[in-house]
């Protein structure tokens, strides 16, 4: 017998000695009795990996006889422990026989390391039961079914949508444009979930950051009538604001390193320099303010018809930004990402990140991102001065203004 033949085995009381660290400590934590702890949860997976073995002597009825026999077990001690201990550990039972099953993967080459990937899921899941718990009671109905239409987007709809583009210049290729809007929902919605969990009120880094991940827009939205209302917060007002938009810049990385990898290093230097600066501006000229009176008011995490929008919204600047491009060269995707970049810039980022993958230039569609980018900026210093007071404007041009000359020197640079 040689190391390779224990090596299964070892994984497996490895797996079980995982899930029932969590186990045992989740008695301790709540001071009850248990029926499984560590070296019950060992010794299951143990059993289940014996079982395996056995099975490629016996056939694989004995596997199949083994794990009903054991799921048959687990069922009487669960049934015990309601009559014995007095309270409902339905969970426990439920683990130990997805530990007797993680076991048995663990016995074959092909499914160790699939073993080792569920047996960590599995604890995660465990080991989170108080958060999960808390967000479910959180939820409310709006929360649910924003929840399903999202599943229907993406698991649904997408699928059913055809792969080839109807239009004669090859570029609204319906399938492509769905998936974007499911990109751009998903980034909105974990934003929106994160802000449900943890709240705006652990301090304008997490407001900022968060609330850029839903609209930075709609952060300096919500910041510039909270300091028109209360002068005293200006300065925290400021810092969120800052930190929002200059989340907006990892944001379209992100969207560029998913859609088209080979954008990705030209943006990355101008880009990340813009963010850099704001995030650095913002702290030297807020310091350590109070975080805001409350929380950023934002959107529900998906709708569809606003969803709808944004792929018809996608699809004109597509078209648009391919004709102004075919007619009028550089200069009209240059117009196109201004334009575009006064409503939203993760549309044109789409669009011209899918562009340069075929017809267009890539140093033209860098260009364009970040002009798109700048614009988008300046219309967020245009609503501090207008929905604002002048001094939340010249404190956010203050900011505002210096990062958007960084991108533009460094545009001129590369």
């Amino acid at each position: 017998m040689n190391f390779a033949e224990t090596y299964p085995f070892i994984i497996a009381l490895l797996i079980g000695a995982l899930i029932g660290t969590e186990r045992q400590r989740r008695l301790a934590e709540e001071k009850v009795r248990g029926v499984a702890g560590l070296r019950t949860f060992t010794l299951i997976a143990l059993l289940g990996a014996l079982s395996a073995t056995l099975a490629n002597h016996y056939g694989p009825g004995f596997a199949i006889a083994a794990f009903a026999a054991f799921t048959i077990l687990a069922g009487i001690g669960y049934a015990a422990s309601v009559s014995t201990l007095g309270r409902i550990d339905f969970t426990a039972a439920v683990a130990a026989v997805v530990t007797f099953t993680l076991g048995m993967l663990a016995s074959y080459q092909e499914s160790m390391l699939l073993s080792v990937a569920l047996a960590i899921l599995t604890t995660w899941i465990l080991a989170t039961r108080s958060i999960t718990h808390r967000y479910v009671e959180a939820l409310s109905e709006a929360d649910l079914l924003d929840t399903l239409k999202m599943g229907i987007i993406a698991l649904v709809i997408y699928p059913l949508l055809p792969d080839t583009p109807p239009d004669p210049w090859g570029v609204l290729n319906p399938r492509q444009i769905w998936l974007f809007i499911v990109l751009v929902s998903l980034i909105g919605y974990a934003g929106y979930v994160l802000i449900r969990i943890l709240g705006a009120e652990r301090g304008l880094i997490l407001t900022g950051i968060l609330g850029g991940l839903v609209s930075s827009t709609a952060v300096a939205t919500a910041m510039a009538s909270e300091a028109k209302e209360n002068r005293a917060i200006i300065s925290s007002a400021v810092f969120a604001t800052a930190i929002a938009s200059c989340t907006m810049f990892p944001r379209i990385l992100f969207i560029v390193l998913v859609v088209n990898r080979e954008l990705f290093l030209s943006l990355l230097p101008p880009l990340l320099m813009m963010a850099v600066v704001g995030a650095c501006l913002a702290f030297l000229l807020t310091r350590k303010s109070q975080p805001v009176s409350k929380d950023v008011k934002v959107k529900d995490p998906f709708r569809i018809i606003p969803a709808l929008k944004f792929g018809a919204f996608f699809a004109v600047v597509l078209l648009t930004t391919k004709l102004a491009n075919l007619y009028f060269g550089n200069a009209g995707a240059y117009a196109a990402s201004l334009i575009a970049g006064l409503a939203d810039v993760d549309a044109i980022t789409l669009s011209m990140a899918t562009l340069a993958q075929s017809t267009l230039d890539p140093g033209v569609a860098v260009t364009s991102i970040i002009l798109a980018a700048m614009t988008n900026t300046l219309v967020k210093l245009v609503i501090a001065y207008v929905l604002g007071t002048v001094e939340f404007g010249n404190k956010i041009a203050a900011i505002f203004l210096p990062m958007m000359l960084t991108g533009i020197l460094i545009m001129l640079l590369i």
